[in-house]
């Protein structure tokens, strides 16, 4: 049986006309071989599986007598035009004896993880990051594997940078998942002048404060960033100045909660860059590069309707509580934590009008957050 994979991409800072929306939500691979259209040199290939408990002694075979265990072991052709130009193959768990991770027509291709990847977790994330200089593979926030473009003997791996990949292959993954989203800094220079991202300032223009009045709470909806005036949430007036790393209160909201659709909190450190997001549905929770799991049977919880539900990070110590009561609770391992260490900004991403947020002291909404989430919303 083939490990359960899914496969994130986090979305370029390019607004291109081209990159269909849909690739942000997970799909079913559903045939033995599929073929997707995605530019693998302007996003992050992220997989989402599960280990494998075959234990190998041996060393699989590649190259001239390619034997790939397809029970541990994950093959991706990438595509220029239609032609497949090369693959890369690598495992869910390490080889006591042999390679556990190849990009084809690279120099020293065949490698052997730098530890035991995604620190023996069952669940694992990998990522693939193809840059015009080389390609990195990650588990989680460790890197595993590198090639470098710039100095390949191979010309192939040379050009591997300044290729156009537009599909990819999927070989023997059928059962897996696969979704898209932005890469920060990979505008590409000839970007046409309308697709441009606008550069944004990191300084806050807050509101006034509205915290309560006469002691009652203050709601304002769930404004989603991925729209083009928050520059698929790259803009900071989009987004909530808060430090959630030190709250104990952490983020209030109020949404629909069903098994289909995520709730997300994507998070920023305190010089604005993105550092990840939290997503969670009646289904499965996942912070990303750290935790993905199974969500907890919720009693009580309307299932398909709005619910009240806190998130809160504080020390290092993830917490979800529903109606008051901790329904789940994970502590952060040292490097996940180290991560997280920094979060002084929150934003909600493809969040209906409908959900609503608390606004409770020491938040700092940005300008571009009204009751209205500046008028796309009804007040």
């Amino acid at each position: 049986m083939y490990p359960l994979i899914a496969i994130t991409f986090l979305a370029t800072a390019v607004l291109s006309a081209e990159i269909d929306p849909s690739l942000t939500e997970w799909k079913l691979i559903e045939r033995g071989v599929e073929i997707i259209d995605f530019p693998l040199n302007q996003y992050i290939l992220q997989i989402k599986s599960y280990r494998s408990n075959i234990h190998h002694k041996g060393d699989p075979l590649y190259a001239n007598n390619t034997i790939v265990d397809k029970s541990t072991s994950m093959l991706v052709h990438y595509m220029v035009n239609k032609r497949r130009i090369g693959q890369f193959v690598w495992n869910t768990i390490p080889y006591v004896a042999g390679t556990d991770v190849i990009l084809f027509g690279c120099q020293a291709p065949y490698s052997r993880y730098q530890s035991n990847p995604c620190n023996g977790e069952f669940e694992q994330i990998w990522s693939w990051n193809f840059t015009p200089k080389g390609a990195t593979l990650t588990c989680f926030d460790e890197v595993q594997y590198e090639v470098d473009f710039q100095y390949a003997r191979n010309p192939s791996c040379r050009n591997l940078g300044s290729l156009e990949i537009d599909q990819l292959r999927f070989t023997n993954m059928a059962g897996f998942y696969y979704r898209a989203a932005p890469v920060e800094n990979k505008v590409p220079s000839e970007a046409p002048e309308d697709l441009k991202v606008e550069t944004f300032a990191t300084t806050m223009t807050t509101l006034p404060p509205t915290t309560t009045y006469g002691g009652w709470a203050v709601e304002r909806p769930t404004c989603d960033c991925w729209t083009r005036e928050c520059g698929s949430c790259k803009n900071l007036e989009c987004a909530v100045k808060y430090d959630l790393t030190a709250s104990e209160t952490g983020v209030t909201v109020t949404s629909v909660l069903n098994r289909k659709d995520y709730n997300t909190i994507r998070l920023y450190n305190s010089a604005g860059k993105a550092i990840g997001y939290f997503q969670w549905n009646l289904k499965s929770m996942i912070l990303e590069g750290c935790i993905f799991c199974r969500a907890p049977r919720m009693p009580g919880i309307a299932k398909g309707d709005f619910n009240e539900w806190n998130f809160s990070m504080k020390d290092g110590v993830i917490r979800i509580s529903v109606g008051g009561e901790v329904m789940y609770e994970n502590k952060l391992g040292r490097g996940c934590k180290r991560h997280y260490q920094d979060v002084q900004y929150f934003a909600f991403e493809k969040m209906k009008c409908e959900g609503r947020y608390t606004v409770a002291d020491g938040m700092e909404p940005g300008s571009l957050l009204d009751g209205t989430c500046h008028g796309k919303c009804q007040g």
